[in-house]
């Protein structure tokens, strides 16, 4: 076996890399190139104890540790040591999840290299086979480019789930539950009194409203004149408003809004609670994806209706 030792350093030097470049982004960090290519260098540099026996010494889990702090210093610098140590353990979560792929697409491929003790090796006739360059070639670039899709992607649920509230309205002692989206957009107030409204899909209430007012919201019957209201008791009058709003597909409309006995959001920060509120009610889907059946309403989540960090909503939701 000929073991080519500019191709194995080629290899980890990418992988070292491809590492180094994903913490700086998940970090949002941009240091200079310089900086990264010679935290590379000193990565790759670890694959000498495998051919010199002077320094077999040096393959220890300790080294290994202390060589990606040398790394990170190298990259980053050194400012803080919590900030320091933040970073590290950054650095080997993305190693944990590079490092899977790259041995995924490398047995995929089945190429001469192989893998011995971590550190990635090669054995071929002359400078490397087409494959082993085209390893190189091809899969670093598509490995870089998918991490750092789902590193995006990661980044985009974190800051939706910031956006994100779980929804429960009481109506005569039944609890209504669902997710919610805030939607710092949504200002829609009752005209006279400005109650905030929020919005929530009507197939969330359909075990809770008396049938004809279901019915006559699900058909998109004219509300004003429904016939439906004659069938209703008082105390469902009582609660029933007609907010006028205005839409991009339908212009000037009118939205059925009933008044529950309270409503409860309960969100990263804590949860807020207040009786003052309208819930719209919508008679198709709010999301697409069904990611959330509420548009909750900005003014429900302030101070002014109290934040708390105890006492959350239970677990489960209510199956839609």
């Amino acid at each position: 076996m000929t073991v080519y030792l500019d191709i194995i350093l080629i290899y980890n030097f990418l992988i070292d890399w491809l590492l180094l470049w994903s913490t700086a982004y998940i970090l949002k960090l941009k240091p200079k190139v310089y900086r990264l290519v010679l935290g590379a260098c000193l990565g790759a540099s670890y694959t000498m104890v495998l051919f010199f026996p002077v320094m077999s010494g040096f393959y220890t889990f300790l080294s290994k540790l202390l060589l990606s702090m040398c790394m990170i210093l190298t990259v980053f610098g050194f400012h803080r040591l919590y900030v320091f140590f933040q970073r590290w353990l950054v650095f080997y979560l993305v190693a944990f999840v590079l490092g899977g792929g790259l041995l995924a697409i490398h047995f995929f491929l089945q190429s001469e290299s192989e893998v011995i003790s971590g550190i990635v090796v090669t054995q071929s006739s002359g400078v490397g086979t087409p494959i082993t360059w085209g390893f190189i070639a091809l899969c670093f670039p598509l490995v870089w480019w998918l991490s750092g899709r789902g590193i995006k992607q990661m980044r985009e649920s974190n800051r939706k789930a910031v956006y994100y509230g779980d929804v429960e309205v009481m109506i005569d002692g039944a609890a209504i539950r669902c997710k919610g989206l805030i939607d710092t957009g949504n200002q829609l107030y009752e005209p006279i009194t400005r109650i905030p409204v929020t919005i929530i899909d009507l197939i969330c209430f359909q075990d809770h409203l008396p049938s004809p007012l279901f019915e006559s919201i699900k058909q998109r019957e004219d509300l004003s004149s429904s016939s439906s209201f004659m069938q209703l008791e008082d105390v469902w009058l009582q609660r029933i408003r007609m907010i006028p709003f205005r839409s991009v597909s339908r212009g000037m409309d009118l939205l059925l809004a009933i008044r529950p006995d309270s409503i409860r959001i309960e969100t990263t920060e804590g949860y807020y609670e207040t009786s003052r509120v309208l819930i719209g009610l919508n008679p198709t889907s709010l999301s697409s994806d069904g990611s959330y059946q509420a548009i909750i309403h900005p003014a429900l989540v302030t101070d002014e209706h109290g934040k708390h960090n105890q006492n959350s909503l239970p677990q489960e939701a209510m199956s839609i």
